[in-house]
């Protein structure tokens, strides 16, 4: 037992050899046994908060890395490919990211005991954040962003946008990125989907004027220079 706020949850490596949870019948001390949350003064329990919040980023930022070095491991190519027996009939036949076979949401679910369909977003996610949004990952990483505001930037500017361009969505996060953790889950979305609609048009160039292609514009018949 550590009594008193100069002890608090870490992260820490351990012996895999270890069962990952106590078999039936056996225990082990929770953290709340081992660190009393009673004997923390409420100035010391916010700290201990805010300290969990940062644990829980630097996990999911991991995990994160897990699922995606998972997903590299299962590539589409190693699928039966269109003409096989048993392929896709069409590329909209695969529920899975890009690149991925079609079969990793499947196995991604069954290792973590979840539906087909939260596997498929876990991994576009964990391939977002770790390939394009890595300035995202970075500060979930180091728990200066927490997993709720990095789902919603990876959310706006993963894969739904993926016709994008990539320096359009970089220019995005970059913009956003700095307030992010200050802004509540709705203002962040909707800051996201304003820098992202300012900037494509920006990209896309002023629309041509309406007329004739090229945008010239031209008389019109029977009107002539001066009349």
């Amino acid at each position: 037992m550590f009594i008193g706020g100069g002890y608090g949850v870490g992260l820490t490596v351990t012996d895999v050899e270890l069962p990952l949870v106590p078999p039936l019948g056996t225990s082990v001390p929770s953290l709340g046994e081992l660190l009393p949350v009673y004997a923390r003064s409420p100035e010391e329990k916010a700290r201990e908060l805010q300290r969990v919040q940062r644990l829980k980023a630097a996990l999911a930022a991991y995990e994160l890395e897990l699922v995606a070095a998972f997903a590299a491991d299962r590539p589409a190519s190693a699928d039966r490919q269109p003409g096989e027996p048993g392929a896709a009939t069409s590329p909209d036949d695969r529920a899975a990211p890009d690149g991925v076979s079609e079969f990793f949401p499947d196995e991604l679910a069954l290792t973590l005991n979840c539906a087909r369909a939260s596997a498929t977003t876990l991994t576009e996610h964990a391939l977002t954040l770790t390939r394009s949004l890595t300035a995202t990952h970075t500060e979930l990483t180091q728990g200066r962003l927490d997993w709720p505001r990095a789902r919603t930037i990876s959310e706006e500017l993963g894969w739904k946008v993926r016709g994008t361009d990539p320096a359009v969505i970089a220019a995005v996060e970059a913009a956003v990125l700095p307030a992010a953790a200050s802004l509540p889950v709705r203002r962040l979305k909707a800051r996201l989907r304003a820098e992202l609609a300012a900037r494509d048009a920006a990209a896309s160039g002023p629309p041509p004027e309406q007329g004739a292609p090229g945008g010239q514009r031209h008389a019109p018949p029977g009107r002539g220079r001066g009349q």
